[in-house]
């Protein structure tokens, strides 16, 4: 009885130590992703768009909880860069966080040799999202690890702000986040770069680059070197 108590004892400290270190994180994410910046970024969208009553600050800094690992673990100047690389990416696949889910729907996104994520019948699996996150691939997994049926209802993403955030930092801490410290062209070919680097899309990469630019002089930070693809 003594070693079991002990044991939960253990395990309910590393759980608050774990929430600890999450809302610290957001709150330090958060002094750098104010209103002004946030606000700044979905404004230059038309009041027409989707977007504008779907992302909101809170909604991203309510998912930072999950992600304590987001801009974190390196210098502030290396935090600053990774919130610009992220915020320049969701620019750039939302168009100033005005698009939900992928103009295009006619494509279902459903890779079959991934057998450990089946397609569900009739679901598509086109963007959705900051990131824009595609694939029965992504969804899968996506959604085991934040808690929703990513294969049969890959439209939480688009219907719920927190989960849309979340699936785009899951996205980002697990494909993106560890070639921060390589330069923004890093994060460019972690996203697309099979469509925008090696000269394949010139113009689509210079726009990333040119959003990436713009929030790290927003945030006083050096953009780095590297930061085409």
């Amino acid at each position: 009885m003594a070693s079991s108590a002990a044991t939960s004892r253990i395990l309910a400290l590393g759980l608050a130590l774990l929430c600890a270190a999450g809302l610290a994180a957001a709150q330090n994410v958060a002094s750098v992703v104010t209103d002004a910046f946030f606000n700044g970024i979905k404004n230059q969208a038309p009041g027409s768009c989707e977007g504008k009553n779907f992302y909101t600050r809170r909604a991203f800094l309510s998912a930072i909880n999950s992600y304590p690992g987001f801009a974190h673990g390196g210098s502030e100047t290396q935090g600053k860069r990774e919130i610009a690389a992220f915020f320049a990416h969701v620019t750039h696949e939302t168009g100033h966080l005005c698009y939900i889910s992928e103009i295009n729907k006619g494509n279902s996104y459903c890779d079959p040799s991934y057998r450990q994520w089946p397609c569900a019948p009739g679901k598509k699996y086109y963007g959705r999202g900051p990131l824009q996150i595609s694939y029965n691939y992504n969804y899968g997994p996506a959604g085991r690890a934040i808690g929703f049926d990513g294969l049969g209802n890959p439209d939480r993403v688009a219907q719920d702000p927190v989960i849309a955030f979340k699936t785009a930092l899951w996205f980002w801490m697990n494909n993106v986040h560890g070639v921060m410290p390589q330069g923004f062209g890093a994060t460019i070919r972690a996203i697309n770069g099979a469509l925008e680097c090696n000269g394949k899309n010139p113009d689509q990469m210079n726009a990333r680059v040119r959003y990436y630019r713009q929030y790290c002089q927003q945030l006083g930070v050096d953009p780095g070197s590297n930061l085409t693809c």
